[in-house]
């Protein structure tokens, strides 16, 4: 796999290059900088990235908003909100719209800002994991499903108290499915 991708955006064109100086400072990342929020939109909506790295008073929309956005197009980006405002309110705002991940106060130093990053890349590929997790599920779900649509019954188990019920002649029911290949020779190999 690439450098991940780290994209960030601020309405303030000194503070920009600044965050971009300071993540490609190492290398590590694919870095990509923009003064539009709906440019970020754009980039999440059509390529993986890791990390967004956004302000918070933007005058098109703010950092909340914009991460809420985010986390509804691609959960598994992380968010980092940029604030020179340190108010409990902005961090209600930033955590209920958007789940960030961290605040950074401005101005802010570049060891913090990459910490936090690295530490945003750990918990993408977190995330990413848990996705891949999360679309197993549902294909088990779906394919459970499915077969229980073409099989009513398949994946039930009845009980009567502490005894499993089964069929009289399960082969049978197996051959009478269509289900081929199962039968009485199974309980002997």
């Amino acid at each position: 796999m690439g450098k991940h991708l780290v994209v960030t955006v601020d309405d303030d064109e000194a503070i920009l290059t600044a965050v971009g100086r300071c993540l490609r400072r190492d290398g590590s990342y694919d870095v990509r900088q923009t003064l539009d929020p709906n440019q970020i939109i754009e980039w999440v909506t059509n390529e993986q990235v890791a990390v967004l790295v956004s302000d918070y008073e933007m005058p098109q929309m703010t950092g909340a908003q914009l991460a809420g956005t985010i986390k509804r197009i691609r959960p598994e980006t992380v968010r980092i909100l940029l604030t020179g405002r340190r108010t409990l309110d902005t961090a209600i705002d930033g955590i209920n719209q958007g789940e960030i991940f961290r605040f950074i106060g401005k101005p802010f130093e570049d060891k913090q800002l990459r910490q936090a990053v690295a530490e945003a890349i750990k918990r993408h590929e977190e995330l990413v994991a848990l996705s891949g997790d999360r679309q197993r599920r549902e294909r088990r779900e779906a394919l459970r499903g499915a077969l229980e649509s073409e099989y009513p019954g398949i994946s039930t188990v009845e009980r009567d108290g502490d005894v499993l019920v089964v069929t009289e002649d399960p082969w049978g029911e197996a051959h009478a499915l269509g289900l081929h290949g199962l039968d009485v020779r199974l309980e002997k190999a």
